[in-house]
């Protein structure tokens, strides 16, 4: 049973860069680990409040994320969800026995650490327990179920943290392959893919004798293709605006013309104050406008495009019609430069 599937990406630069990656898992404390087992999220998955289908969706985790857990309920398993969101997101509460809810239209990101890696997609109304606060972000957490066929369970290390590989230290290690060989989704997993001899990699993380390993290569723009059969093509803007209810949170596919790097104050209350958006018209050919939430990750590559460039782009629309204007409010997923 496939509950959804969810792009996040960091933004590669401006041409498509892949990356074979050994999936980088953030383990997540709850409990102590001697409590629970450590299950790795197989694909992107939701996040529900109770055992069923049918339950509340809380969040949607991305793929690879790594979490305890211990209760299994008719093939659901129950997991506790830890991360930091963004302290304008949140609002206080006191309803069953949890003291923040998520307060931001369309959601929020739920990171592995301030402004870090995005972990899940929280909803909009889900109830947390607050952990900490840091700088403007709170850390939180939540215990839900996710459909145990989208998990898969890994060797615990006893520690609350991603083991460093054998010789690496406090910081990541280099190593080149011995030979050819076949890169594995997880220990024992199924193969995703292939490295060649002498291929250079960078050393994770390890799990007995797995080690988790980062490469990076190239391949040709035209041999790529949407990783999501969800990505919507064909899209207009001007069907979001007249049904926005019907396309918040689904992931489109547009080519945009960029215009400039704005921050969103407090006219804006469509997007959370502070936060960096792209200006942008489209989608093209349409001539109305578009904003379009990025992360401070993806602010370096943005501010290299010249203004007026055309983009491709694959978004997740967090607001079919914003409060002022009537545009359309994407978070953006993933972006390449389009060819002139």
């Amino acid at each position: 049973m496939r509950q959804s599937i969810e792009l996040l990406r960091p933004l590669p630069p401006s041409r498509w860069v892949w990356s074979l990656v050994a999936v980088v898992a953030v383990v997540i404390p709850a409990v102590p680990a001697s409590a629970q087992d450590a299950y790795r999220v197989r694909r992107t998955e939701n996040f529900r409040k109770d055992p069923s289908a049918a339950g509340v969706l809380l969040a949607t985790i991305s793929e690879g994320v790594t979490l305890q857990g211990r209760a299994d309920a008719n093939g659901w398993i129950e997991v506790t969800l830890d991360g930091w969101i963004w302290s304008r997101s949140l609002s206080p509460t006191n309803r069953e026995g949890h003291d923040r809810v998520v307060d931001a239209r369309g959601g929020e990101n739920l990171r592995a650490s301030p402004n870090g890696r995005v972990l899940a997609r929280v909803a909009n109304g889900c109830l947390l327990d607050h952990v900490e606060t840091r700088e403007g972000w709170v850390r939180v957490r939540r215990t839900g179920w996710i459909w145990g066929r989208s998990l898969d369970a890994v060797q615990s290390t006893g520690s609350t943290t991603a083991s460093p590989a054998p010789g690496a230290g406090a910081t990541l290690d280099q190593a080149l392959t011995a030979n050819d060989l076949a890169l594995h989704q997880s220990p024992d997993g199924p193969e995703v893919g292939n490295l060649g001899a002498n291929a250079p990699v960078r050393i994770m993380a390890r799990s007995g004798d797995w080690v988790r390993v980062q490469t990076e290569g190239w391949v040709r723009r035209s041999e790529l293709k949407p990783a999501a059969s969800e990505v919507r093509v064909g899209v207009s803007a001007a069907e979001v605006r007249s049904r926005p209810r019907e396309f918040e949170g689904q992931l489109v596919q547009w080519t945009v013309q960029y215009i400039s790097i704005q921050q969103a104050d407090e006219l804006r209350k469509d997007i959370p104050a502070g936060r960096k958006y792209i200006l942008a018209r489209g989608p093209l050919p349409e001539a109305g406008f578009v904003y379009i939430v990025v992360t401070d990750e993806q602010i370096a590559e943005l501010e290299k495009l010249p203004p007026l460039t055309s983009v491709e782009l694959v978004g997740r629309i967090r607001v079919g019609r914003s409060q002022f204007l009537g545009n359309p409010i994407l978070d953006l997923v993933e972006m390449a430069v389009r060819d002139s």
